[in-house]
């Protein structure tokens, strides 16, 4: 029986966009049903700290959190479990990405900070691209610093718990962000890296949205089978194999994420027609018989 639902959020719960709403009609309406019969809504997101707050204001449901790819776990409002990398090991990865990979930009969030950007080859380009991708984000907007005082002061404090590293704009810098994530997982074993489009994240070792909701569900004392699993981006893809029966993904997902998961929905609310069959069969049959 499925008592949880794990959803991702951008391209996933918040699809399609509604830059005023936040979260589509239909979408809200089904998990607000699910959740009002008993059930748990976990969100499974890149997003951080500030994000969740922002969400909850909007929610008719009460919602946990599995936040920043895994990296803390917020349950009935309460931090159960935070995570952090370790600063040197961190420093050391950055100077290896920079010296070797040369990338467009790089970005950290952190206990303090949603977004911190650092300096990057392409300084004013990439700034003013990243500056008019946020002002048409809407509602969906974070704010960010950009500063490498403050990048790196975070990083010494401690709190850094995510990084992004962009590869570049291009469909083929896409596909190369992809490649670049296997090769940097075999090579760096402190470390947990998946890809988001042209975006490497990277987070401390044993954090992943597949660990996040497996920790979410030992500490409800609930089993695998009691989870539905959904999103739309590499980031999700450790979900779908962790939790492959109940594992959903977006159609609008790339091929490569598509094949991890064992099925494929339109959109969040498509999933009212699988967890309750047998009303979705009552309303189709009336329909009929009023014809």
């Amino acid at each position: 029986m499925i008592k949880v639902i794990a959803t991702d959020l951008d391209g996933t719960l918040f699809y399609p966009k509604k830059r005023l709403r936040l979260i589509p009609k239909k979408n809200k309406e089904f998990l607000t049903r699910f959740a009002s019969n008993g059930g748990k809504v976990v969100v499974v997101s890149s997003r951080g700290f500030n994000f969740a707050s922002k969400l909850e204001k909007k929610c008719p449901f009460n919602l946990d959190w599995i936040g920043n790819d895994g990296t803390f776990i917020k349950i009935g409002g309460k931090v159960i479990e935070e995570s952090f990398f370790d600063s040197t090991k961190l420093k050391s990865l950055i100077s290896y990405l920079r010296l070797n990979y040369d990338p467009g930009l790089i970005l950290l969030s952190s206990k303090t900070h949603p977004i911190v950007m650092t300096r990057t080859r392409v300084n004013h380009i990439t700034n003013f691209v990243y500056f008019l991708y946020e002002a048409f984000q809407g509602v969906y907007r974070e704010p960010f610093v950009r500063s490498d005082h403050v990048f790196y002061n975070e990083i010494e404090k401690g709190e850094t718990n995510k990084i992004m590293v962009l590869i570049g704009l291009t469909k083929k810098k896409k596909e190369l962000a992809e490649v670049l994530t296997k090769e940097l997982a075999e090579k760096f074993a402190d470390f947990e890296f998946t890809w988001l489009n042209q975006f490497i994240e990277i987070t401390p070792k044993g954090c992943s949205k597949a660990s996040g909701v497996r920790k979410y569900l030992d500490y409800l004392g609930y089993s695998s089978q009691n989870v539905l699993v959904i999103g739309d981006s590499g980031n999700d893809a450790p979900m779908f194999d962790e939790f492959y029966e109940n594992s959903y993904c977006m159609s609008h997902s790339p091929n490569s994420v598509k094949i991890r998961a064992k099925h494929v929905v339109d959109h969040v609310y498509d999933l009212e027609k699988v967890l309750y069959p047998l009303e979705d069969s009552s309303k189709t049959n009336k329909e009929g018989k009023n014809k």
